[in-house]
């Protein structure tokens, strides 16, 4: 005999929340993100931007705003503007991911780092002279953008 629904729902919905809050909790605290940081280890999708900042300083350059990012075999994510419009990058699965971006960009260091939803997604290792190349094609981009494209989103 199948319990009712309301009972499947309920224990669907408990087991669900049980799932997730394990998940959430093997998330590393702001403090262990810091100490692999500053061993060197930047563990894609287990890092915020605040433990970058916090352990690398302000970068050369930042950038946040909606953006979209190819998703790549493996696992990690590749931001629209350092692909060649009209072309995939290496490795991509076919996906795409939106949402709230921050490019962080280190030339002294020879690191681009992105972020989606405040986790590290992407790491480009490059030359000083590239970051900043790229900084400052993003800066340009950034002079022809309209006053809506700049104005942040409204808070819910």
């Amino acid at each position: 005999m199948r319990p009712p629904i309301r009972r499947r729902s309920l224990l669907t919905l408990t087991v669900t929340t049980v799932l997730l809050a394990a998940c959430a909790s093997k998330f590393p605290t702001l403090d262990q993100q810091k100490v692999q940081l500053r061993n060197g280890q930047l563990t894609m999708h287990r890092v915020t931007s605040r433990a970058v900042l916090d352990v690398w300083g302000p970068p050369t350059y930042a950038r946040r705003e909606h953006m979209q990012f190819f998703t790549l075999e493996d696992g990690t994510y590749m931001p629209f503007f350092r692909v060649p419009l009209g072309e995939a990058p290496r490795g991509w699965d076919n996906g795409v991911v939106s949402g709230e971006g921050l490019i962080l960009a280190y030339a002294e260091r020879g690191d681009l780092l992105g972020f989606l939803n405040d986790r590290l997604v992407y790491r480009e290792q490059m030359p000083a002279e590239s970051v900043h190349r790229i900084v400052k094609s993003l800066e340009k981009e950034d002079r022809f953008k309209t006053q809506l494209e700049i104005a942040p989103a409204p808070q819910r």
